[in-house]
């Protein structure tokens, strides 16, 4: 087996990770005292999904908060949009979550689950403003 083959599984794992970011434990104390802990995949990926419910919270208020400040048009166009918005989130993260084949998917599926949310939320606040 040369040299290339046996990179190939981490050349992908690490252009997923560059495509759909990483969950920063810095963003979260929680996060990073969760992950300094997790010495399993099932314990990352928990924590993970505990720190995206944290998130899925945050998006939510955002949404309406933002929902409400729109009028007309655009109210129905930001419905539209953070439907699809989920339909393209959820289809990333199953691609991002099955590129190896490993068990590190789904770290990286629940990593990608928690970023999207995350930034999503922060777009959803800046429409908004302060």
């Amino acid at each position: 087996m040369n040299r290339r083959s046996l990179l190939a599984p981490f050349a992908a794992s690490a252009l997923l990770l560059a495509l759909c970011g990483t969950a920063s434990a810095a963003d979260s104390p929680a996060l990073k005292t969760c992950m300094d802990g997790a010495n399993t995949t099932a314990a990352m990926v928990n924590c993970n999904a505990t720190e995206t419910k944290v998130q899925d919270e945050r998006l939510n208020k955002a949404y309406k908060t933002a929902l409400a400040a729109q009028e007309g048009k655009r109210k129905q166009q930001l419905q539209d949009v953070q439907r699809l918005w989920i339909k393209y989130r959820d289809a990333n993260c199953v691609f991002a979550g099955s590129a190896t084949g490993g068990t590190i998917d789904q770290v990286n599926g629940s990593g990608c689950l928690l970023d999207m949310t995350r930034t999503r939320a922060q777009e959803l606040e800046n429409l908004v403003g302060p």
